[in-house]
């Protein structure tokens, strides 16, 4: 096992050489004692990553020689044994004690920089679900990426929370918007959610901060399967708009699980992408807690059971793309990996509580 656990170090600001091996080698530095990605990223590195908190897992590195301490408890981590044992790490997660040589592919995605914007809440809506369709009118353009997230926060307050973008951004050479809309679902107790619900906010002043995260990054041409819990649905709302106009041959079939009929939202936005790309997206809605005696004639149970042989899908040739709950998350991911999916082309958000 690589040496990858805590060790007692001096504290100090030394340089240390970060050396990369992968399908494109780099070396860059850091201070000792700094986590690994966030300082890759401050110095514009294209590091594969998405939560950030230690969840997704999508900034695995192995660690070919030198000593990182990991901030997250082992047990917790979305590693398996295997890839501990054989060195891995969340760069996430890793302070780094020294120099040291990983294994990690840089440069897959388009790096945009981190922002702080303000604007306008321009459009407040009660969707079914006790979700919120939020669009906040920007002072400036915006950039992002299909798939991406931003801290919102209202102006004056320091309560600020997470939220992926539901529109792609538009398709000129800088992605930048000058409106950005989100769907927030309320959470019990939720500070900022719970604020967001008491009253219509339109006209409010809010600021947004980012983007973070890498999700719907693909070969264009390629298939996907979509899968969605709940508001897991804003970010595969984007990645399809963005994928479905990038090529004229991708298809896209989508799995939307809420609880109950009463609770399916923002079906409008779906089925105007159907109309507008014919043949080309495929939506299951199914339903997991649906009285037995209802007249829905869709799908019952949960999102995993719709992922078999009888979708009509080729799981060894298409990307996915997964977005809700952890344990939801988790669950597709693995169903995904028994039909043969290639993990490479398994790309998740997985949806923490925070606050």
């Amino acid at each position: 096992m690589k040496d990858v656990m805590s060790q007692p170090y001096k504290s100090g600001k030394q340089s240390c050489r970060v050396s990369v091996s992968g399908k494109n080698d780099s070396t860059f530095t850091i201070n000792r004692n700094d986590m690994l990605l966030k300082s890759a990223l401050d110095k514009g590195m294209d590091y594969p990553h998405n939560c950030r908190v230690g969840v997704c897992g999508q900034c695995k590195t192995k660690l070919l020689s030198g000593k990182v301490s990991p901030m997250v408890d082992l047990a917790l981590s979305p590693l398996s044994n295997d890839e501990i044992e054989n060195g891995y790490f969340l760069a996430c997660q890793g302070k780094v004690r020294g120099d040291i040589e990983i294994e990690v592919n840089l440069g897959q995605h388009h790096v945009v920089p981190e922002q702080q914007v303000s604007g306008r809440i321009s459009l407040w809506k009660r969707l079914p679900g006790e979700v919120i369709e939020l669009r906040i009118a920007l002072d400036v353009p915006f950039q992002y990426e299909a798939g991406q997230y931003a801290f919102l926060s209202e102006s004056g307050s320091f309560v600020r929370r997470c939220f992926s973008f539901s529109d792609a951004p538009p398709a000129d050479k800088n992605n930048a918007a000058t409106e950005v809309g989100f769907l927030i679902k309320r959470l019990p107790g939720g500070q900022f959610s719970e604020w967001l619900f008491a009253e219509n906010r339109t006209g409010l002043k809010m600021w947004l901060h980012g983007p973070y995260g890498v999700m719907g990054v693909d070969d264009p041409d390629v298939s996907g399967l979509c899968v969605a819990g709940g508001t897991g649905l804003a970010p595969v709302l984007a990645i399809l708009q963005q994928r479905l106009a990038q090529s004229a041959i991708a298809k896209f079939t989508v799995i939307f699980g809420v609880k109950t009929q009463g609770e399916l939202f923002a079906i409008d936005k779906l089925e105007a992408l159907i109309a507008q790309y014919p043949g080309r997206v495929q939506l299951l809605p199914i339903l997991s807690h649906e009285a037995v005696d209802s007249d829905w004639q869709g799908e019952r149970g949960f999102v995993t059971e719709l992922i078999n042989e009888d979708l009509g899908v080729d799981y060894g040739q298409i990307a996915s793309f997964i977005c809700g709950g952890l344990p939801m998350v988790e669950a597709v991911e693995a169903r995904l990996l028994k039909m043969g999916m290639n993990p490479d082309r398994i790309h998740a958000d997985k949806f923490m509580p925070t606050g």
